[in-house]
């Protein structure tokens, strides 16, 4: 079972996020990867095999950021391999995170692919990153964009998804697949398991089904599925 875990905060997030993916290892997966927002670019690092080659990685390269997502995949679309690990990436500007299955991704990687998007996984989970990267150029906002893609796709999905050009929020979206927000000091979280962020903070929003939601190191803003800023009750766990 693959895991997401994504922070915005006012402190560096790097080794957070992977020990929020340590923390998910019990789900099973093969591999694992982290998207880091910095000054002009986006730190992308991916590994085939335990979080502790990734962790690795990090203490070889030191990415500095206050934002970031980390996964840890397990195959489904795609053989096991740091091309088909994720964090997925769009013209290095969007990036994502993505647990579920998209029942429709061949007509969507078509239109694609029409569109003179190249693909360098096997995934259906980067055409994600690409739908997303696809409307921004339109001049959506990354909140409009995550509506849009949300019309096209069919299946089950939990997104977690920045922007090289916007250096303060992650959008995050829910269909039929766990996602929760994290309530933690000077810093928001976004986990498809609590237990990936429970040493940080005991107060969780669950999303429901169509929820979409930006998370910033000062709040989060929750949108239902008709685009309606909502108020999803903060739960306690101990």
């Amino acid at each position: 079972m693959c895991g997401i875990i994504a922070a915005a905060s006012n402190r560096n997030v790097g080794k957070l996020l992977v020990q929020g993916l340590h923390k998910m290892e019990y789900r099973g997966y093969d591999s694992a990867g982290i998207a880091l927002h910095q000054i002009d670019k986006i730190a992308h690092l991916r590994t085939l095999g335990k979080v502790n080659l990734l962790e690795e990685k990090m203490v070889d390269e030191k990415p500095k950021s206050k934002l970031g997502i980390a996964h840890t995949r397990w195959a489904t679309h795609g053989e096991p391999s740091e091309e088909n690990a994720h964090p997925h990436k769009s013209n290095e500007r969007v990036y994502i995170v993505h647990n579920g299955i998209i029942e429709n991704y061949i007509d969507l990687k078509e239109f694609l692919k029409k569109e003179g998007y190249t693909f360098s996984s096997q995934t259906d989970s980067e055409l994600i990153a690409h739908m997303l990267e696809y409307y921004l150029n339109k001049g959506n906002s990354m909140l409009d964009s995550m509506y849009l893609t949300k019309e096209k796709i069919e299946g089950a999905y939990a997104i977690a998804a920045i922007d090289k050009e916007d250096d303060t929020n992650v959008t995050i979206a829910r269909s039929k697949s766990p996602l929760l927000i994290g309530v933690g000091v000077d810093e928001f979280l976004a986990a498809s398991d609590p237990l990936a962020i429970g040493q940080l903070t005991n107060e969780f929003v669950f999303l429901e089904d169509g929820d979409v939601a930006e998370l910033s190191s000062e709040s989060y803003t929750i949108f239902d599925s008709a685009k309606k800023e909502v108020h999803r009750e903060v739960t306690q766990i101990d």
